[in-house]
């Protein structure tokens, strides 16, 4: 497993640098003020919870040009794909770059007002957040992984791989490694794999001015229904 064969770190940091970035699928609380933000319009946006994703939705997403994305197909451990959703600047969230997949669901728990699905894999271009735009963490600090180069950050687990990176959250803990594992390009994008092996980050072609910016309010991350 990988979290027997690889240091987790810790990341003080962490919730300043991409709080963000995790709440991907889920309402987010904005601190201080119990405001609702309603997630945008998006490839797999669906009328009822728990309802997989429309063919027509997954082609759209196939139709996206911005970078590679990486997905689990349309089920993963008898979860099925429930949701796909963009949150861009396009979108009118000028501090989030990425696409998420959602796979299975959740239901919010009494006096709560989000909730984390089983298992949520978002997407975002390889120089939004590198390694090195998170506390405490160094260029080489990420360990070798399928070719390409991963860090645990609390809870989740980060990839970094050719022009795209890949943040798995979910719970129990074998499920994202097994994820990890698991996961290939959607196909948007062409992406080589050899013998399974995940292209290495492009980082060379990284500006030195980093192009994430810390938004002035950071949601509350989710936490999962009982």
């Amino acid at each position: 497993m990988i979290r027997s064969k690889m240091a987790r770190y810790g990341v003080w940091l962490l919730p300043m640098l991409i709080g963000a970035a995790a709440m991907v699928a889920f309402l987010l609380i904005r601190d201080g003020g119990d405001e609702a933000l309603t997630p945008p319009a998006a490839v797999g946006e669906q009328d009822l919870p728990g309802t997989p994703v429309a063919p027509e939705k997954i082609q759209e997403a196939r139709d996206f040009e911005g970078w590679p994305l990486w997905w689990l197909g349309d089920s993963f451990d008898s979860l099925a794909l429930t949701n796909i959703e963009e949150w861009t600047p396009e979108r009118g969230f000028p501090t989030m770059n990425f696409v998420s997949f959602t796979y299975g669901t959740c239901a919010i728990a009494p006096g709560r007002q989000s909730c984390g699905p089983p298992l949520n894999i978002q997407v975002d271009p390889l120089c939004w957040v590198p390694p090195e735009r998170i506390g405490g963490v160094e260029r080489d600090d990420p360990f070798d992984f399928r070719g390409a180069k991963a860090l645990w950050i609390d809870d989740h687990l980060r990839i970094w791989t050719g022009d795209s990176a890949i943040a798995i959250f979910g719970y129990p803990g074998d499920r994202i490694e097994e994820a990890a594992e698991a996961i290939v390009p959607l196909g948007n994008v062409e992406v080589t794999l050899t013998d399974s092996k995940l292209p290495p980050p492009n980082f060379d072609s990284c500006p030195e001015t980093p192009v994430y910016q810390l938004p002035t309010v950071v949601p509350n991350p989710p936490t999962p229904a009982p």
